[in-house]
């Protein structure tokens, strides 16, 4: 049967209620037509316009869910960020007498900025990963 391995794709990916509304009836259009040549391409490139429709929807579904820890995220965010910016400078030595023969030009000053922007992006993403919500994807596999 066309379009099986479009519905399992669609089973993993998507929240059960979206499948069910988006993109099973797309996959049941192109099942019951079954047009060949151009006619079949065009179904599917359709098919693909509804499955990404609809993981558009559910991702911004799942951000705006996710709005609502935005205050947890931002703690854990400043204290990775923090540790991480401690243990750099630690490292590298600005704790010691070598701070007054540093020449502070703005090589230095854009380096250390480039790195606090980088640590506080990568922390901000694994905490962002840590209360992503969880998937409401449907349990049983599709049928073939």
């Amino acid at each position: 049967m066309p379009g099986r391995w479009l519905a399992r794709i669609g089973h993993r990916m998507l929240h059960t209620d979206t499948f069910a509304l988006m993109l099973s009836p797309a996959i049941a259009d192109f099942q019951f037509e079954a047009p060949t040549g151009i006619g079949r391409a065009s179904h599917y490139f359709a098919i693909l316009r509804a499955f990404f429709g609809a993981l558009r929807f559910d991702i911004c579904g799942d951000l705006v869910r996710l709005t609502e820890d935005i205050g947890a995220i931002g703690v854990l965010t400043t204290i990775q960020a923090s540790y991480y910016a401690f243990m750099l400078v630690l490292f590298s030595g600005l704790g010691t007498e070598r701070v007054a023969t540093l020449d502070l030009g703005d090589g230095l000053i854009t380096r250390t900025v480039s790195y606090l922007l980088v640590i506080c992006a990568v922390c901000l993403l694994i905490s962002s990963a840590c209360f992503w919500p969880p998937r409401r994807t449907c349990q049983t596999e599709a049928e073939d």
